[in-house]
């Protein structure tokens, strides 16, 4: 199967297999007629071809979406499972990818292993962008043959990540709209509503009035007086924000700065064993031995503190330490996990113990993140009701000194 070229567009067609039984799918060519000569290479008869509505819009110039990284990789799982070839699943994949970046991408995934790259290198090379843990898992399945069954678990995991994070999300908009809205309301009383009560007060008289409301009058005087220059200055953040985080270096330092944070922390470090322990267990359930598969499963690891602990547990264990010993050294394990540890080496269901271990960290990242979501609403409105405050007192208070230094 040809792969399609960057002109080719998409065709949702009808056709009649031999066995007489009809096919609706999309199929990518040049034209109608060029879409009709493929579906007949391919044994089916086109019964009704017609070019896909919204093809060149969604095919505009941009890479996968993370649903749509879930679906590729399930539909590839898929495939392989039912024994197509994994260059030809790629292939076929890539055709019915319609966003020209990520087609692009894949694409050159399959120009390399036409090269005679293995696919996890092929991927983390020319595919990036999928979690970190795809690319160790995608080893542990080339070197098992089971590499059906690892994109199969990696869309699962992606799935419910995608899951948890629209929960995450949707838990936040009301407080974001309630930020948004208390910025506005600020912002338009600071730019309108102050400067009225602020030219009521004599220049001379504001010495005499309180520090809350000289900061109050101060702000709205400096806001007034340089509005563009403000603007300008935001717009120049937000995009030194955005450049600055497109580096990854920087991305690494701000990862690990934030599993230092009381919740936020909890949540990336339950994540992070999580992960490991699932591409752990499910090396070991493959027959990969302990030593490689503590190599693999630290691939799934993102940079950093983590992943350095990880280099020393697999020292230790080169040194012939046991795994429960060395990981209650260089992890935050609880005490039941390394028990389970313990009794599953001693009784060798270690692969088992590991799953158990993942599970449960997937059960304590959903908990965390609920108790975030639960946090951040009442803060919110504290902080709404904090900044508010402050201004009307300020310029209450203001009042209140002019009338009675009058009387």
């Amino acid at each position: 199967m040809s792969l399609p070229a960057p002109e080719e567009i998409a065709f949702r067609y009808t056709a009649v297999d031999r066995a007489g039984k009809q096919i609706k799918d999309t199929v990518r060519a040049r034209d109608a007629r060029a879409a009709a000569r493929a579906l007949i290479a391919e044994g089916l008869t086109p019964v009704t071809v017609t070019e896909e509505k919204g093809s060149a819009a969604s095919g505009q110039d941009r890479d996968l979406k993370f649903v749509e990284r879930v679906a590729v990789l399930r539909q590839l799982g898929l495939m392989v499972e039912a024994g197509v070839g994994l260059l030809e699943a790629m292939q076929t994949v890539a055709a019915g990818i319609v966003a020209t970046k990520g087609r692009a991408k894949f694409e050159a995934v399959i120009t390399a292993l036409k090269r005679g790259d293995h696919l996890a290198h092929a991927m983390e090379v020319h595919a990036p962008g999928f979690p970190f843990y795809l690319y160790a898992m995608l080893r542990v399945g080339e070197s098992t043959g089971r590499v059906s069954e690892v994109l199969n678990d990696a869309a699962e995991q992606m799935a419910y990540e995608y899951k948890l994070r629209r929960e995450f999300i949707g838990s936040l908009i009301y407080p974001a709209f309630l930020i948004v809205v208390a910025f506005a309301v600020m912002i338009f009383m600071t730019l309108f509503i102050v400067p009225r009560f602020s030219s009521m007060i004599d220049v001379g008289a504001r010495d005499k009035i309180p520090q809350i409301s000289k900061i109050v009058f101060a702000v709205s005087d400096f806001m007034n007086g340089h509005l563009w220059q403000l603007a300008v200055g935001a717009v120049i953040v937000v995009v030194g924000l955005v450049l600055l985080f497109s580096n990854p270096a920087v991305r690494t330092q701000v990862y690990n700065g934030a599993r230092n944070l009381p919740i936020v922390g909890g949540i990336l470090r339950a994540r992070e064993l999580g992960s490991w322990a699932k591409v752990l267990a499910f090396a070991l359930r493959n027959g990969v031995g302990l030593l490689d598969a503590a190599s693999l499963a630290r691939q799934a690891a993102p940079p950093g503190e983590f992943n350095k602990n990880l280099e020393q547990f697999e020292r230790d264990l080169k040194g012939g330490m046991e795994v429960a010993d060395s990981l209650s050294h260089h992890t935050q394990l609880t005490a039941m996990d390394l028990s389970l540890l313990r009794a599953g080496q001693k009784s060798g269901s270690l692969p088992r113990m590991f799953t158990y271990v993942a599970d449960g960290y997937d059960v304590l990242l959903r908990d965390r993140m609920k108790t975030l979501s639960a946090f951040v609403q009442p803060l919110t409105l504290i902080f709404i009701a904090i900044m508010v405050a402050v201004l009307v007192i300020g310029v209450m208070m203001a009042l209140i000194s002019v009338y009675q230094s009058i009387e």
